[in-house]
């Protein structure tokens, strides 16, 4: 009869036990889900670019002597047009200038303008 209890409080231990360790499993496995979606979430970058109410239109400058590719940049540069060496690169993009082309005076180049 003593076997019999003793048994029986054995397997009810161990039921016991197995279920302790099991909802340990489950939270401990929600936690570590909680926390990669946290990591995730925070680490998400947009891919949205600023948007900015403006229209690009173009203008033909006439060079003068002693004017410079960056002198005229500078002259026609604003700010809605975004970063600056971009700026450069997309006047001598319209131009079809390299970056070891030089410009001349009577020459004309067309130059984008933020309106």
């Amino acid at each position: 009869m003593r076997t019999r209890q003793t048994r029986a409080k054995v397997l009810s231990l161990r039921k016991g036990l197995f279920l302790g360790i099991h909802k340990k499993l489950i939270i401990t496995g929600c936690v570590i889900i909680a926390v990669l979606s946290l990591i995730l979430l925070f680490n998400v970058t947009s891919s949205a670019k600023n948007t900015y109410n403006y229209s690009t239109v173009y203008s033909n400058v006439c060079v003068d002597d002693g004017d410079t590719l960056w002198n005229i940049a500078t002259e026609n540069y604003s700010v809605e047009y975004g970063d600056f060496d971009d700026y450069i690169n997309e006047i001598r993009t319209l131009n079809h200038l390299n970056d070891n082309d030089r410009i001349h005076a009577g020459e004309y180049l067309v130059i984008p303008v933020c309106k």
